[in-house]
């Protein structure tokens, strides 16, 4: 485990240890979980920061297999200060982050007639303000170190197709598509790196419950999708993984959609 005894170049030490400190927030299930799983897979030494809302037996898991690659702070990304206290503590302790996925949102499926003000300003705070604090304090942390920074959004379809009884979603990922592009316009000279990964109709944490209660609903994604079925996590933390690699080292401000041909039409 990592020393916590105060070492005024601690920070570069540790930097030194690792191949590349990485961030993914959402990663108690689904697709951040997803992406938490492909990336400590890896055969590095990188050292991976997990932030979520609440801690589940999938992340105590990974904590065990992985005890000296995975720390994990329980915590909401609205919390604005508490989130950028643990940012600042990061890179007091680890380094500068070089690459993040920032997975966590929310959903609401209500109709525009039953969405008030307060539903769509929640859903956008987590979904769009909640990350472009984020990126702020990630590149700030960034202008201090020589080393480049890859961040990738998850966005959806949902931010660039219209879709019955989900308008405050749509808000909040469109929105979210429309900063990362003029951001990476601002940032790319830094050597920023910034792209939305846009899936479809994914088998996450919601599947069970969205096919059950929503059958019809369920039989038309599947026939509005030319490869006729949904996705799964894992195929988009493949994606993911490879979009904030350093394998990718030339694509920022697109929106990848991986989605079954779904956007094709």
């Amino acid at each position: 485990m990592l020393s916590t005894l105060p070492h005024e170049n601690h920070a570069e030490l540790v930097m030194n240890a690792y191949s590349r400190i990485g961030m993914i927030t959402g990663c108690g299930r689904g697709i951040g979980l997803a992406c938490l799983t492909k990336v400590l897979s890896a055969r590095d030494n990188s050292l991976i920061i997990g932030i979520t809302r609440s801690n589940t037996p999938y992340l105590d898991e990974l904590k065990v297999k992985h005890p000296d690659r995975l720390k994990v702070y329980i915590e909401d990304i609205v919390r604005f200060e508490t989130i950028n206290q643990i940012l600042s503590d990061i890179q007091a302790q680890f380094g500068s982050i070089d690459f993040a996925i920032c997975n966590a949102g929310v959903r609401s499926r209500k109709s525009i007639e039953l969405c008030d003000l307060t539903i769509y300003s929640s859903i956008l705070e987590v979904n769009t303000l909640a990350q472009i604090n984020i990126v702020r304090q990630l590149v700030k942390a960034k202008s201090l170190s020589s080393y480049g920074l890859n961040i990738l959004m998850i966005s959806s379809i949902v931010g660039s197709h219209g879709f019955r009884d989900l308008s405050s979603y749509a808000v909040s990922k469109s929105a979210l598509e429309g900063f990362v592009k003029s951001a990476a316009v601002e940032l790319g000279a830094d050597g920023v790196q910034i792209n939305c990964l846009a899936p479809g109709f994914v088998e996450s944490s919601y599947a069970s419950n969205f096919k059950d209660q929503n059958e019809e609903l369920y039989k038309w994604t599947l026939a509005q999708t030319p490869m006729g079925r949904w996705g799964t996590c894992e195929e988009i933390a493949e994606l993911a993984a490879f979009l904030v690699s350093k394998q990718n080292s030339y694509m920022t401000g697109s929106v990848i959609y991986c989605d079954g041909g779904w956007t094709s039409k």
